[in-house]
C-alpha cells in the first residue's frame, strides 16, 4: 500500500470526556464496539506469549468475560494512559496470576461465550504476525489492523464510490477505477476524497475515545499510522 494514501489523519481538538467509549462500556453498543476492536490484539498477545489457538481462545474470552463482571473496564483510571496500555498490563497479569482461574471461569454455569470470529483471527495470525516479533508488538499491530477495518466497516456511501475507494487503496489507477465502477475519473476523485475524509474522522474519533488526553491522542494516531502504513 502507497503509505502516502494514509498520512490524511491528523489529530483534532480534544473536547470529550475522557475515555468516552470506555466509560460507555456498560452501554452494549459501546461494549461491542470496544470488544470488536480489542478481541484480535489481545488473541494475537496470548499467542505470542507461547500458548497455542485454542488456550488463545479460552484465555481471551474468559478474561473479557471477568473484566465486565467485575466492572474492571469502568474503574480504570484514564489519568495512567491510553486504554490500550491498560488492557495489556491486565492480560499479562491475567496471564501470570488468572490462568487456573480463567480455566474454571471458562466453565461456569450461566457464562455466554462472546461473538468473537477466532476462525478469521487465526487465519490473520498467520498473515500478519512475524515470526520473533514480541507480544507487544504483535498487539499494537494487530489493533492497527483491528481499527482500520472497523472503520472502513463504518463509511457510509454508495456502493459505486465504496468500490471506489478499496480499489484505490490497492493501488489502482483511477482509469481503471472508473472503467470498473461506471463513475467518471472526476467522480472517482470526488468519492475518494469524501470517503478518505470520512474514514480519517472515523479513526480519529475511536482513538479520542480510548485516550486520555490530547498528547495521548496525537501519540496515538501517530502510532497507529507508523504502525498500519
Amino acid at each position: 500500500m502507497d503509505t502516502t494514501r494514509g498520512r490524511g489523519i491528523e489529530p483534532a481538538r480534544f473536547q470529550t470526556t475522557q475515555w468516552n467509549l470506555v466509560r460507555s462500556a456498560n452501554d452494549g453498543e459501546a461494549l461491542e464496539a470496544l470488544i470488536r476492536i480489542y478481541w484480535k490484539p489481545l488473541y494475537f498477545f496470548v499467542r505470542q506469549h507461547g500458548h497455542d489457538s485454542e488456550t488463545a481462545k479460552d484465555v481471551v474470552q474468559a478474561f473479557l468475560m471477568d473484566l465486565m463482571e467485575r466492572g474492571a473496564i469502568l474503574k480504570a483510571d484514564p489519568s495512567r494512559g491510553r486504554f490500550r496500555t491498560f488492557l495489556r498490563a491486565s492480560m499479562a497479569n491475567f496471564l501470570k496470576d488468572g490462568f487456573k482461574a480463567a480455566s474454571r471461569q471458562k466453565r461456569k454455569p450461566g457464562r455466554h461465550a462472546l461473538s468473537l470470529d477466532f476462525k478469521r483471527g487465526e487465519t490473520d495470525f498467520r498473515l500478519q504476525v512475524a515470526a520473533g516479533e514480541t507480544p507487544e508488538r504483535a498487539l499494537n499491530r494487530a489493533w492497527a489492523r483491528s481499527l482500520w477495518e472497523d472503520a472502513l466497516a463504518h463509511l457510509k456511501g454508495e456502493h459505486a464510490h465504496l468500490e471506489a475507494l478499496r480499489l484505490y487503496l490497492n493501488e489502482v489507477d483511477t482509469p481503471t477505477i472508473a472503467a470498473k465502477t461506471g463513475l467518471s475519473e472526476s467522480a472517482v476523485k470526488v468519492a475518494i476524497h469524501r470517503l478518505k475524509g470520512q474514514l480519517r474522522d472515523i479513526i480519529v474519533a475511536r482513538i479520542r475515545e480510548t485516550v486520555g488526553n490530547e498528547k495521548d491522542l496525537e501519540a496515538e494516531i501517530a502510532e497507529f499510522k507508523s504502525l498500519l502504513f
